[in-house]
């Protein structure tokens, strides 16, 4: 036995390939393996730097500078805190941490976070996601599963 059929003996292994390419990234401006990333409607797949692992293919959205709007809370294994949003997006989030109320975090690690942007809805809820950068104060969450607002919805419910 030989090939795929060889491989439905092992229970549990993932017989899936990833589809690659090697191409210049639009982010990093590098000749590098791309990845493409499927995604279930409503989220649109993508290709994804295996050097840079930018994929940003959703626009950010700035939330400005208004004391009700730009508070969000993060929650960890061990904390539960508010952090003020700098932009948002369908797929993440960037926050910087209170200058009063430190908070620390680590690359990789598993975080909820509520935008607190809405009284109801998806906004309004916690959204797990994956710190992905941190520099000084500032990191970036990238959530798990995209939001299914489009960023035209983001946008108003920011700017209103």
């Amino acid at each position: 036995m030989y090939g795929m059929e060889a491989l439905g003996q092992y229970p549990g292994l993932d017989v899936t390939m990833a589809l690659i390419e090697f191409k210049r990234c639009p982010h990093c401006g590098k000749p590098t393996w791309q990845e493409f990333i499927p995604q279930a409607p409503p989220a649109l797949s993508y290709w994804r730097c295996r050097d840079c692992g930018d994929r940003r293919d959703a626009r950010r959205i700035r939330v400005g500078d208004s004391a009700l709007l730009n508070h969000g809370r993060i929650q960890t294994e061990h904390l539960c805190a508010d952090v003020l949003i700098i932009d948002i997006s369908r797929r993440g989030t960037r926050v910087r941490s209170d200058e009063d109320v430190p908070i620390t975090v680590h690359m990789g690690q598993r975080v909820l976070f509520n935008p607190q942007l809405q009284p109801c809805g998806e906004l309004a809820h916690y959204q797990p996601g994956l710190v992905r950068w941190i520099r000084d104060m500032e990191f970036g969450i990238c959530f798990e599963h995209p939001l299914s607002l489009s960023t035209c919805d983001i946008t108003r419910i920011v700017k209103n």
